[in-house]
Order: C-alpha cells, then sequence, then structure tokens
C-alpha cells in the first residue's frame, strides 16, 4: 500500500469519530469547550486516544474493542454511577461504537500493493485470482516453476490492523475457519501434472503455525500434505505457507506447492524460496 492508503486507513476512522462526537455535542451544548467533552464521557474519549495511538496496539481497533468492552463490563458490574452513566449515554457510545467499527471495514476495500515474486521465478503464470474476494482487498499471483513447483504470493488487508504484531496468527486462523487457505489451495493445484479436480485433494496439516528464522526475521508458517482421494488415499504433496505482516494493515503471503514425498525435507519452512521472496524488498 501507499503511504497515503496507509495514513487514510488510520486518520479517516479517527477523524469522523471527532467530527461526529464534537459536532453532537456543539449541537447541544454550543458554550461547550473541547475539555468539557473530554469529561462528559471518557469512555468515547478513551476510544479517540486509542485510535489515536492504534499504531502501537495489539490487533489494532479488535484489541481496543476488547479492552473497552471488558472495562465497560467491570465497571458498570462494580460501580453504581456507571450503571447509570450508560444508561444515560448508551445511545451516543453505541453509535460511537458502530461508526468506528463501519470505517475501519470499509478501509478494508482500500486495494493492497501487488504481489512480487523472485527474478529467477520469471514472470506469473497467473495475475488474477477467481477467489479473491471484494473485502478484505486481496491480489494473487501465480507462478509455476521449471521443476513443477507452484509459487503463490498474496496480498491481503487485515482491515483495522496497522502493526504486525499477532496479525499472522490472526489471519491463519481466520483462513482455516473460513476455508480461504483451502480455496487458495485448490485454485493452485489445479496447475499440477496429476489433477484430476479440485474435489480429488485436501490438505492434511502437519504444522498448523510454527516460527521460523528466515535471516533474521522471525515469521509464521504452516505446513500441510496434500492428499489425493482417488483409488485410495496417497499423499501427493506437500504445502508451506510462510506469512509477512507488514506496517500498515497488509499481510503478505507466500504459499509453496512442492509434489512428490517429502519435498521440504532438508529446506524447513521453505526457507530457500521464502529467502528469495523476502530480497526481493
Amino acid at each position: 500500500m501507499t503511504t497515503l492508503s496507509i495514513v487514510m486507513i488510520w486518520m479517516a476512522p479517527l477523524a469522523g469519530l471527532l467530527v461526529y462526537q464534537w459536532g453532537s455535542w456543539k449541537q447541544n451544548h454550543p458554550e461547550a469547550e473541547f475539555q468539557d467533552w473530554l469529561r462528559a464521557d471518557p469512555h468515547v474519549a478513551g476510544l479517540v486516544g486509542a485510535q489515536a495511538v492504534l499504531w502501537i496496539i495489539p490487533f489494532g481497533i479488535w484489541g481496543v474493542f476488547a479492552g473497552f468492552t471488558i472495562y465497560s463490563l467491570a465497571a458498570a458490574t462494580y460501580l453504581e454511577e456507571q450503571r447509570t452513566e450508560w444508561k444515560q449515554r448508551a445511545a451516543p457510545r453505541a453509535l460511537a461504537i458502530a461508526l468506528l467499527l463501519s470505517l475501519h471495514l470499509v478501509a478494508g476495500f482500500s486495494p493492497t500493493s501487488d504481489p512480487v515474486g523472485a527474478t529467477e521465478w520469471g514472470q506469473p503464470l497467473l495475475t488474477e485470482s477467481e477467489g479473491s474476494s471484494a473485502w478484505p482487498a486481496s491480489a494473487q499471483y501465480t507462478w509455476l516453476l521449471g521443476d513443477g513447483t507452484i509459487v503463490v504470493v498474496t496480498h491481503m488487508q487485515a482491515p483495522g490492523t496497522l502493526n504486525p504484531w499477532f496479525v499472522g496468527e490472526a489471519v491463519n486462523g481466520v483462513g482455516k475457519a473460513s476455508g480461504a487457505k483451502e480455496a487458495r489451495f485448490q485454485e493452485s493445484v489445479a496447475l499440477m501434472d496429476d489433477w484430476i479436480g479440485k474435489d480429488a485433494f485436501r490438505l492434511q496439516p502437519i504444522h498448523t503455525g510454527v516460527r521460523h528464522d528466515y535471516n533474521g526475521q522471525s515469521l509464521l508458517y504452516t505446513h500441510d500434505e496434500i492428499v489425493l482421494d482417488w483409488f485410495g488415499t496417497r499423499s501427493s504433496g506437500e504445502m508451506i505457507t510462510v506469512f509477512r505482516p507488514t506496517w500498515g494493515g497488509e499481510i503478505q503471503m507466500l504459499s509453496v506447492i512442492k509434489p512428490g514425498s517429502g519435498p521440504f525435507v532438508g529446506n524447513p519452512g521453505a526457507q530457500t524460496y521464502a529467502l528469495d521472496w523476502l530480497s526481493v524488498d
């Protein structure tokens, strides 16, 4: 993503929340000063402050909402004045949360950067993906190498996050739950020589998520066996996916699909491919 896109993803929700809240307050209390508004509703002021420092909050806006919910429930449980305040301020607080969340979700439509591959991979065979979703925005390029290896580079938005902390784990979990990883694999496996049909292959996890040191970068990767269910079950290859979150709310993924038995023996985490990929930037 460009610097402008990154700044807009951060600033637009913050500006929208400030304009809405301050405008609403001034309409009802035209004599009020900014500090009066902050004192009037510290919960919403806390949302504004958290959005301002979103760069340093793990999980981004999702971490903010989790903390906001836990604090609000605890305060309302143990403090009578907080229960009374919530009854009086429930509507504007709910609107503030809805506005902030909706603006971050809309930011998920922002286009990603174009995937890039190592020079030695040549030109990508595919630069469009039938499975690419409009939200969150994504782009995917696929290479077919001379030895039959399929390399897929995917860039995807991680809406509501601006720092890379724990994003790989979160995207990995969402991908497994939503079937996005299976869809990415099925689209690519059609390039294999012994492809029969997308329903003939399935992924069987070997490692669901471990970290590996890629020349100084500790990145999460998953390792799956490609099982061919055709006249019995047999291993047809393996797939490793490396997750590289970036500052600004984009995650980049490298998937390496190799046919054969034990194709990554001596090459843990598809390190040789990943290092070529990481060296491009």
